[in-house]
């Protein structure tokens, strides 16, 4: 075993950080609290409850595309999610939001006495169902130092989880918001605060959030005040004007009593919005230009992290186009300290250099949308700490595909993650980096190319098509496997992949289809289905592969 730490390691070290980097502190603007308006007037008392209830189905065979551990495999989850306002209108308001049954199977699932425990000895007597999922984790009786060894096991769930609870001030010159709140109330490669509607195909399960001091103004209505003198009238809609806003994050405390053990962060976004573009002509419309700055520091493992996410659009008639991107750079020492004291090793600082993109192009003929996307995120194919780590990924809930992310390489990479996972559970270190090899869904090492057909058929009903095209930005690699296999001083000739075959370059090749119907803006039915016929990146010793398909109905209601 002590032969696996040292390695699993070295790995860890080199990987860690592209789910750090998503977590990057973006500003966040737009106010919540509701405006005078109509039979409301400004300080008037107001409260609001909403909700959203979701059922998945899901059928995927085979989940695992070069063994027999996870072949054909079907579950049904569900999720409540809660929202709340309470507010004085036109000045404070208070945001909650609370997620019940997340994730929880269908059924009364586990063991009479065990962990998930049954409510009842017999499944005949079963009269409720318990709190119980599934993940990837070490199967009973099975060796913890093989891959082969760790399936869908159950766990036992929290019944509710606090995603958001925090407060905002409308003042004079701004707006002041302070509490655990979105990292981000978009949808982009580098942040998704897991929103319903974010993403065209699949759906959203996790939510980014930052405990933050975040205070954001209207640069532009003071040139309008200076212009228009006493004719001016304040204009408070966040969809134009150029907007300046700041944020203070606390991501780590720990230790009340020490100072150096906090990891802090401090950013910025500078935004540009206009609806209208009559400069340009007739036709042109729905600029944005979005330019953010985020730093993060620590003392204690010397950590200093720079990134700049941007994000820019615009429409001409039936046609627009939209694009983001984010740089990262920087350097930190608490991957090596995590695990110095049980490998032997030196602490050293990992640099970091990564950086994720996506472009699409959108055109609308008739009740017809074409889409055109260019998806792009680096890779890494040298685990060592001693070279530079430069793998990204993107945010959680910002899919690509139905297939390929979403499961295959999930549960791949979560087999993986999950040999070091077991062997560390019991001990303790400063840092437990091994989480992070997991890709969780997360889109990663890409350079793929997805076309995407939405025919709008009738009012509320809508079927899709779309053909995802996914090279590797460098060869595919096991970081643990591959530092296991490593006899010199050269990476390239001891690589492998999640399945033991040679690092590839192609991804593979997914078909989505889908179909979804609204009634009355109050439940939705939506069944989506894909299949991937793996590329050699996806390939065993043998060169191998299996096509993977899959099946999702969700039923949403949403009050």
């Amino acid at each position: 075993m002590s032969r696996l730490l040292r390695s699993s390691l070295l790995c860890a070290v080199a990987l860690v950080l592209a789910g750090e980097a998503l977590a990057s502190p973006l500003p966040v603007v737009t106010p919540r609290l509701p405006s005078a308006d109509g039979d409301l007037k400004e300080g008037d008392s107001f409260w609001k409850i909403s909700a959203e209830h979701r059922v998945r189905l899901l059928n995927i065979n085979p989940l695992e595309v070069n063994g027999v551990v996870a072949e054909d495999v079907e579950w049904t989850e569900q999720r409540l999610r809660i929202l709340g306002t309470v507010a004085r209108v036109g000045v404070a308001a208070v945001h909650m939001e609370f997620d019940v049954l997340d994730g929880v199977l269908f059924g009364d699932n586990g063991s009479f006495g065990g962990t998930p425990s049954v409510t009842s000895g017999l499944g005949l007597a079963s009269k409720q169902g318990n709190l119980s999922r599934w993940k990837v984790g070490l199967r009973p009786g099975e060796d913890p130092l093989l891959v082969d060894s760790y399936g869908l096991v159950l766990e036992e769930v929290e019944p509710v989880r606090v995603n958001f609870a925090y407060g905002e001030v409308r003042l004079p010159i701004g707006l002041l918001r302070v509490g655990r709140q979105p990292v981000a109330e978009i949808g982009e490669i580098y942040a998704n605060d897991g929103r319903s509607g974010r993403n065209r195909w699949g759906t959203s399960f996790y939510h980014e959030s930052a405990d933050r001091l975040l205070f954001g103004t209207k640069l532009s209505e003071i040139f309008r005040y200076v212009a228009e003198g006493d004719a001016y009238r304040p204009d408070s809609r966040m969809d134009r004007g150029i907007i300046l806003a700041f944020v203070y994050d606390h991501l780590v405390e720990d230790d009340a009593s020490v100072g150096a053990d906090d990891l802090r962060a401090f950013g910025t976004q500078l935004s540009l919005k206009m609806p209208e573009l009559e400069l340009l002509g007739p036709g042109w419309r729905d600029l944005e230009l979005t330019v953010n700055t985020s730093y993060r520091w620590d003392e204690r493992f010397s950590t200093s992290i720079i990134a700049l996410p941007v994000r820019a659009g615009i429409s001409y008639e039936a046609l627009s186009l939209k694009a983001s991107g984010i740089l990262i750079d920087g350097t930190t020492r608490e991957l090596s300290s995590g695990f110095a004291e049980l490998t032997g090793g030196n602490v050293v600082d990992q640099s970091i250099e990564a950086m994720g993109a996506r472009v699409s192009l959108e055109g609308r003929l008739g009740s017809v949308s074409l889409v055109g996307e260019w998806a792009y995120a680096s890779g890494d194919d040298d685990p060592r700490p001693e070279t530079p780590m430069s793998i990204f990924s993107w945010a959680r809930d910002t899919n690509l595909g139905l297939v390929l992310f979403e499961h295959t390489l999930a549960f791949q990479s979560a087999r993986a993650a999950s040999v070091g996972i077991e062997n560390l559970s019991q001990l303790s270190a400063p840092a437990f980096p091994f989480t992070e090899l997991a890709t969780e869904t997360r889109v990663t090492n890409v350079n793929a190319f997805f076309p995407q057909v939405f025919w709008d058929v009738a009012d509320g009903l809508q079927f899709k098509l779309g053909a995802l095209f996914a090279w590797t930005d460098v060869p595919a690699i096991d970081p643990i496997g591959t530092i296991m296999e490593i006899d010199g001083n050269e990476v390239a000739d001891d690589a492998i992949n999640y399945n033991g075959g040679e690092p590839g370059n192609y991804w593979g090749t997914e078909i989505d289809v889908g179909v979804s119907w609204l009634y009355r803006d109050a439940f939705q039915t939506v069944i989506e289905a894909g299949v991937l016929f793996p590329g050699d990146a996806l390939h065993d010793e043998n060169g191998e592969a299996v096509p993977s398909w899959m099946i999702e109905t969700r039923f949403t209601a949403r009050l």
